[in-house]
Order: structure tokens, then C-alpha cells, then sequence
């Protein structure tokens, strides 16, 4: 019994001097932080000796759990070194189980070792010491110690028979009371995972370098499977690397992305954190921050001085193209969005959506058509940040009062939609739409599969026809890029103008190539401005700027009666195209006679509904942007029954394609007929002319596979001109035009302008 007892006081005696030693001299600083939605456990790992701070490092684990124990109520511990690591959720309550794991050891320092016989007692007193020791600098190690002694069992060296059973069955429940001291922990270490794997395969932290409050998984998670990588190359030289995964257990892919800041080498951290000191302490007076290039390009100049400055100080030696890409790096945080940055300049993804609360979603894009989850986790910083730039920049309320603000980011060609509170639950929540980076063509989109050339060929000829078109569709599903390449099909004689809240069509790309563009905004996006142009307001400004193709960015609102009354007495211009949301024909109707009070006699002034969706080909996941429909407003006598439209063409799933109705290959089209009345020709003529157009579209976009440049806006824009110009040259003294000479003539052109560029 005395030497139970001795056992007992000397077990007290090394936890308590082990905890003082461990509480005067070795833990490392820390402190706590607090926000709106978060506890913030900051231990600061800088002034580490071992030469490898966090998990993997023993002397880091004792401070680590140590100081846990001291601060048990947090949301998310950072170890604060070169690169912050995050851990939060899942992973923080694996930490705290093994903290508690630790702690509770403490009551077993005061209990009895059963060892009633003594022969056993100094072997017991031996491996419960260890274990003890071993706890409190890898606890994951100590449990599977316990848990492996219990599996064994324990033998009581007393040979007397029937002796040492009893000490020996309360000895076993002892260490099982020791592994089960901590609610959960059994649960938590799943498999007998060595305490390598478990720190460092299971208990996963975020990772950011100091200047960044972004974070992401710099591994993939067990369940990727590895589908494809490349690289994204940004401005200023940075190359990123982008891999997708598959996940095995649910139908989602996975957006892996590594910036190259994560990939630079301890001193060239230093380096950068010490010039972005230096950077937030300068606030030039007379810079103006409303102009975001100009003051990125301010900041990153200016980084580049410093940078030249702090490596001199530092006796570093840096190329020239190194430090363009460290002050590319600076200024994206700086100045620009961030990680979000990177994200955006992928010409691959298309949407970008950070859901709220934003600490705890993953960044979501769209790839391709593909929604993906993402290893990119934004902080409340980052929004909050944002939100001040964003308001500052488009003059526009935002606050409870004002939840939504919706604009766009030239400097990124994309347009952001933001909510807020009280109309988002969970603070801040963004949504970024990316414009292309040039502007969208008819062949182009027939590479893209959105239509065939047949399609192509028939709205080039319906624009040419000056007919009034609404392309319809969802969110997402490509009408506004649609819109653009139509805008292509517009002869450039003619002057456009396009009225938009939220610019999106490129004009400046349009007006560049020689077409006579007038963009006109509803909404203000100067900054300080409070003045908001209202869209009726703009539209009768339109209508008064002379005669002209008329482009809406979307129709939506009351002035929709004001447009139909013009476009039926004429004074719309050459024609009308617009883009308004909704999924068929009669949804179009439905909504502009019934939910915006257009009169049925007046919609008759839309000639086509052109249809977009996102198809799911054969039921998979991916999306599709697709044309599947192509219809006619009739011009008969309405009798109520809905049958308003009559389908030029249609989408066949099974082929997945655009096709031809019945209407058209036989020429029964009432718009075709109207068209070839005012041009003065046959329905043969027109038909001709349609499948004239559709193999110039075709043979562009088949030219176009070999040759990406083929397909973009300045070529395409040469070869309509080609085409128009041939049209007026090759007509007859009585006005007509032989069309098979016409399009000898351009096959020829087209040919010797491939066989040049070749």
C-alpha cells in the first residue's frame, strides 16, 4: 500500500513540475482576437527555435495544447509563422479532444494503481508514467498506447494461484477509463492511425502567407481523384497551378487551385511581408483610389521601388522578373481582390459565388459549365474589404436599408451581384459573372456547340432583316453573349445603340473594329454620384437619337410599353434585339403582356423569340449553354388559345443540335415571307440566302478549330464585311444578286485569306 501511494505522490509530483516548466518558461505568445462571428486563438509561432513550428514538431504540440487547455472556448486557432495555418470546424474539435485528451489525465495522477499483490505495481507505476509523459507532448501516441495495453491485456505476476486476478481486471477497467477520459475521443481516432498521419492527414489546417486573410487547402482531400492540371498564367508573369479532382462520394468536382505566393521560399515571405509593412504605412495625398487601375498601377510601381530597396537591405539579389512578380503579388493585395483575383483570371471559369457565412463555404466557380466546389476559403475581412471598395466605386447605398448592390468591374470584366444583411442570412454573400475576355461570335459559339451553322445562318439573316428579337433564357444560360455576337451581324453601316444598368456588351471591342456603337447606362457608376438614370428615361432619349439598331441589355421593367409602342409605329429604328429572362415562348408572352402590361396587339411588334437554356445532356451533371428555340410571332388574329408562335426551329436532345422545323425547310415562314416583301425577292431567294450564310458561318467556325483567332471578333467581323461588300458590288442593274456568285467570290477571298496567314 506504501508503495501505491509512493506511486500516486510521485505521478503528482512530475505533472506539477512538468506544467510549471511548461507554464514559466516554454509557452509561446498568444493572444486572442474577437469579431462579430468568431473567437480567434493567434499563437505566434515566428519566434520558434526548433526550426519547424506546428503539429508535426513535439515541442510545438506541448505549447500548442498546452495553451488550449488554458483558452478552451474558441472558434478557430492560427499558428502564425511565414505561412498562417488555420484550423477551425472539424479540425479544431479533433484539437480540443486531444487538449481535454491531456487534461484529464490529470484525475488519474490521484488514483490508486491497482496492483494488490505488489509484484506488479513498479511495472504498472513505469508504463502509466510514460503514458502520462508521452500525453502531454503527443497525445494521439498515448491513446494508442492505452488502447494497444488493453487489447493485450495485463498479467499479474503473482504465481499464487487465485491470486492477482481481481487488481488485474480493475487495472484493465483503469486504462479503459484512462482512453475513455475524453467524451468522443474514441470516435474521433477511427482507425489505429499512427500520430504522423493522424497530425498531418487527418487534423488538416487552412494555409495563407501573413499578408493574405484568404486561405486554402494546400492538399487535396482523400476523396480527390485527380482529373486534369494546368497552368493559368496572370499579369506580371505569375504562372498558377490549377488541378481538378473528382470527388468519390458525392457528384461534384473539386477547383484545386495553388497560387505562387504558396510556393515561394522563406525569405522571399520575409521579404514581401516586410515591403507590405512599409506599403500600408504610405498613403500618397493626391492619388485617387475611385480609379482602380490607377491606383494598382501606382501601388505596384511603388512595390517594385521597395522591393528593390528592402532585397538590398536584406542583401538579396532578385531579377528583374522577380520582382514584377512579387509587386503583381503585393498589389493583388493591395489594391486588388485578393485570391479572388487569381480565381477571375482563369479564362475557364465563368461565375464565381462566395455564400455566406463565408468562414465556414468554400468559394464555388463554374468551370466550363461545371459548378465545382473549391480549396479556397475567403475571411470576413475579405468581404468586408470588399464591400467598402465595391460602394465606393459605384456611388451606390449599401446597408440594411439598401441590401443589394449589383455593378460592374471593368478592370476584371466582370459584373458582381452582392446581398447583405437582413436579406442574406449570414452576413455578406457575392456572386461575380465573368464577360468574356473578347467578344463572342456566331462561329465561335458554333464551336462551342450552342448552335449550328444553320442556326447562325438564320439569325445573321434575321438581324440583316432588321427583325425585332427577344433572346430568352435563365441566368446564366448565355443570352447576353448571344446579344453580342448578334451585334456583329448588324451591317456597319448602320449606327447601334445599347441601353444597359449593367454594362456587359463590349462596345469598346465593337467600336475598335469599326462599328458605330452608343453605349447608354441607367444607373450611375461614378463615384459620389447620386443621380441614377432611370431606363425609361434612357429609352426615350434613344428613341430621339435618329434612327438605329436598338440594343437592350435586358427588358424588364415599365418602360417595356414605351419600347412596343415605339417598335409598333416604327420609330424603334432599323430594328430591336434585347435580351429578357424567361424559358419558352409563352413564358416571354406571359411575362411581357401579363406582368408588364404590354398590350396583345402590341407584342405582335416582336417578330422572333429566340431561346437559351442550360441543357443536361443525357442527365449528367455538366451543364450545357445551348439555342433550343427558335420561333415567330404570328400575325394572324389571336383568339386567346396561346398559340402565338409558330417554331422555325427546335432542339433535339438525342442529337443534341438545333433543329430545322418543317415550317422553315418548306418556306412557310411568315417572317421569311415578310423580309423577302420588303427586300423584293422570292422565298427561294431568302431560303438560298439563309443557307448561303450558314456555310460561310460554318466553314468560319470549321477554320476556326485549327486556328482559335480564325473565330474571334476582328476576323469575323472582316469576313461580314467581305460579305456585305460583295452583296452591293455583284447586284444587277435591276437589284438583284446572283447569290452563288456571291459566294464564290467570298470562298475565294476567305481561301486567300488562309493561305496567307498560314
Amino acid at each position: 500500500m506504501n508503495m501505491t501511494r509512493t506511486n500516486k505522490s510521485n505521478l503528482n509530483t512530475f505533472f506539477r513540475l512538468f506544467s510549471k516548466k511548461k507554464a514559466d518558461n516554454s509557452l509561446c505568445t498568444y493572444k486572442i482576437r474577437l469579431t462579430d462571428s468568431q473567437k480567434s486563438l493567434i499563437i505566434d509561432c515566428r519566434g520558434c527555435t526548433t526550426g519547424n513550428s506546428g503539429l508535426d514538431d513535439q515541442v510545438c504540440r506541448k505549447n500548442i495544447f498546452q495553451i488550449m487547455i488554458r483558452e478552451p472556448m474558441v472558434n478557430r486557432l492560427v499558428l502564425s509563422h511565414l505561412y498562417d495555418r488555420d484550423y477551425e470546424g472539424e479540425n479544431l474539435r479533433r484539437l480540443y479532444l486531444l487538449a481535454g485528451f491531456i487534461d484529464n489525465m490529470r484525475v488519474f495522477c490521484d488514483s490508486e494503481i491497482p496492483a494488490a499483490c505488489g509484484n506488479c505495481l513498479s511495472e504498472r507505476q513505469e508504463f502509466i508514467s510514460g503514458v502520462v509523459k508521452t500525453g502531454l507532448e503527443d497525445p494521439v501516441k498515448a491513446y494508442n498506447t492505452l488502447v494497444s495495453q488493453v487489447d493485450l491485456g495485463a498479467v499479474c505476476h503473482n504465481t499464487e494461484s487465485g491470486h492477482g486476478h481481481a487488481c488485474t481486471s480493475e487495472y484493465i477497467r483503469m486504462l479503459v477509463s484512462m482512453s475513455e477520459c475524453t467524451d468522443g475521443m474514441a470516435e474521433s481516432m477511427g482507425a489505429n492511425l499512427s500520430p504522423d498521419q493522424y497530425y498531418t492527414k487527418v487534423i488538416k489546417p487552412y494555409t495563407r502567407p501573413k499578408f493574405s486573410t484568404s486561405r486554402i487547402y494546400t492538399e487535396p482531400p482523400d476523396n480527390a481523384i485527380f482529373l486534369e492540371g494546368y497552368d493559368v498564367q496572370r499579369s506580371g508573369g505569375r504562372a498558377m497551378e490549377v488541378s481538378i479532382y473528382s470527388l468519390s462520394d458525392r457528384p461534384e468536382s473539386l477547383y484545386f487551385l495553388i497560387p505562387p505566393e504558396y510556393n515561394l521560399r522563406p525569405e522571399e515571405l520575409e521579404l514581401l511581408e516586410s515591403v507590405r509593412s512599409r506599403l500600408m504605412r504610405h498613403r500618397p495625398d493626391d492619388l485617387n483610389f475611385a480609379d482602380p487601375v490607377n491606383s494598382r498601377e501606382y501601388f505596384r510601381r511603388r512595390c517594385q521601388q521597395i522591393l528593390s530597396e528592402e532585397a538590398g537591405l536584406k542583401d538579396m539579389k532578385l531579377k528583374p522578373d522577380k520582382i514584377t512578380v512579387f509587386a503583381d503579388i503585393l498589389a493583388k493585395y493591395t489594391t486588388g481582390l485578393g485570391i479572388l483575383e487569381d480565381v477571375l483570371s482563369d479564362s475557364r471559369i465563368t461565375d464565381v459565388y462566395v455564400n455566406a457565412p463565408v468562414d465556414t463555404n468554400p468559394v464555388h466557380v463554374v468551370i466550363e459549365g461545371e459548378e465545382c466546389s473549391s480549396n479556397i476559403y475567403l475571411s470576413q475581412d475579405d468581404v468586408d474589404t470588399m464591400i467598402s471598395r465595391f460602394r465606393a466605386l459605384s456611388g451606390r447605398p449599401f446597408g440594411e436599408a439598401n441590401p443589394i448592390l449589383d455593378m460592374d468591374l471593368a478592370e476584371y470584366k466582370t459584373r458582381v451581384s452582392c446581398i447583405g444583411n437582413p436579406l442574406s442570412a449570414g452576413g455578406l454573400a457575392y456572386a461575380f459573372r465573368k464577360h468574356a475576355q473578347t467578344p463572342w461570335t456566331l462561329p465561335k459559339l458554333i464551336n462551342e456547340g450552342s448552335m449550328t451553322p444553320l442556326a447562325a445562318g438564320l439569325l445573321s439573316f434575321l438581324v440583316d432583316g432588321h427583325s425585332s428579337i427577344l433572346i430568352a433564357g435563365g441566368v446564366g444560360a448565355g443570352k447576353t453573349s448571344l446579344l453580342s455576337a448578334l451585334l456583329l451581324e448588324v451591317p456597319q453601316k448602320y449606327r447601334i445603340l445599347t441601353i444597359e444598368d449593367t454594362p456587359e456588351l463590349p462596345l469598346r471591342d465593337l467600336q475598335r473594329l469599326g462599328w458605330k456603337v452608343q453605349g447608354m447606362n441607367t444607373r450611375s457608376a461614378i463615384a459620389g454620384s447620386e443621380s441614377e438614370i432611370a431606363p425609361d428615361t434612357a429609352l426615350r432619349a434613344a428613341l430621339r437619337l435618329g434612327n438605329s439598331t436598338l440594343a437592350i441589355g435586358e427588358v424588364r421593367g415599365p418602360e417595356t410599353r414605351m419600347l412596343y409602342e415605339a417598335m409598333q409605329v416604327g420609330t424603334a429604328g432599323n430594328s430591336v434585339l434585347g435580351t429578357i429572362h424567361g424559358a419558352s415562348t409563352q413564358t416571354v408572352y406571359e411575362r411581357i403582356v401579363g406582368a408588364l402590361g404590354v398590350p396583345e396587339q402590341s407584342f405582335k411588334a416582336t417578330d422572333a423569340v429566340v431561346v437559351c437554356s442550360n441543357i443536361r445532356i443525357s442527365g449528367s451533371m455538366r451543364k450545357k449553354k445551348r439555342l433550343v428555340q427558335v420561333s415567330e410571332v404570328t400575325s394572324g388574329n389571336w383568339d386567346g388559345t396561346g398559340t402565338f408562335f409558330n417554331d422555325l426551329m427546335m432542339f433535339d436532345a438525342s442529337n443534341d443540335r438545333i433543329e430545322p422545323t418543317d415550317l422553315l425547310d418548306m418556306g412557310q415562314s411568315e417572317l421569311i415571307a415578310r423580309i423577302a416583301q420588303r427586300w423584293g425577292v422570292s422565298i427561294d431567294e431568302v431560303l438560298l440566302n439563309i443557307k448561303m450564310r450558314a456555310h460561310i458561318k460554318g466553314m468560319i467556325a470549321e477554320a476556326g478549330r485549327a486556328r482559335p483567332e480564325l473565330v474571334e471578333a476582328d476576323r469575323v467581323g472582316q469576313a461580314n464585311n467581305m460579305f456585305w461588300l460583295l452583296m452591293n458590288e455583284l447586284q444587277d442593274e435591276d437589284g438583284g444578286v446572283d447569290l452563288g456568285e456571291v459566294y464564290g467570290k467570298w470562298c475565294g477571298w476567305y481561301e486567300g485569306i488562309l493561305s496567307r496567314n498560314e
